[in-house]
């Protein structure tokens, strides 16, 4: 059974694209409810995919869950580098709470899209600008970290 496309547009990255990219991506994607506390992905494990949060929220995090990146909720995504490169996983998810999520498989979606050149661009773009964002807010977050360990270091 396909994903209806609905579900698809209530999550961000995807609030621009039309009905035949969506329905391209929809081909890919399953449903999978997760509980509190269970790992979504792991760090260092291999990306075979991305995930769209439908409800719930998640905890990334560095290192084994010693380092909060972020908390993400319902209408957010992760795991996209899974479609653009072949590396590890960056981070461990776990749900903060109990999840409906959405896998889009990159595998299965690397082969819709290379049938659909037009999809394919506006979904990379998409993904594109997702991470550009995500790029400029840790951009931010990185500058105001060592701005902030530099006054310590002098007494501030």
């Amino acid at each position: 059974m396909t994903l209806p496309t609905q579900a698809l547009q209530q999550i961000y990255l995807f609030k621009d694209l039309d009905a035949d990219t969506l329905a391209v991506v929809a081909q890919a994607a399953s449903t999978a409810v997760i509980d509190a506390g269970q790992d979504v992905c792991r760090e260092g494990q291999p990306a075979d995919g991305m995930y769209l949060i439908r409800t719930g929220s998640v905890h990334v995090t560095k290192d084994s869950g010693d380092a909060d990146v972020v908390m993400l909720g319902s209408g957010s995504h992760f795991g996209e580098l899974a479609l653009v490169d072949d590396s590890p996983r960056s981070a461990t998810v776990t749900a903060a709470e109990r999840c409906e999520l959405i896998k889009v498989d990159a595998a299965q979606l690397r082969e819709s899209l290379a049938r659909n050149p037009v999809s394919a661009a506006a979904f990379y773009r998409a993904v594109a600008r997702s991470i550009a964002r995500r790029l400029r807010v840790t951009t931010d977050d990185l500058a105001f970290a060592r701005q902030l360990a530099l006054s310590q270091r002098r007494g501030d």
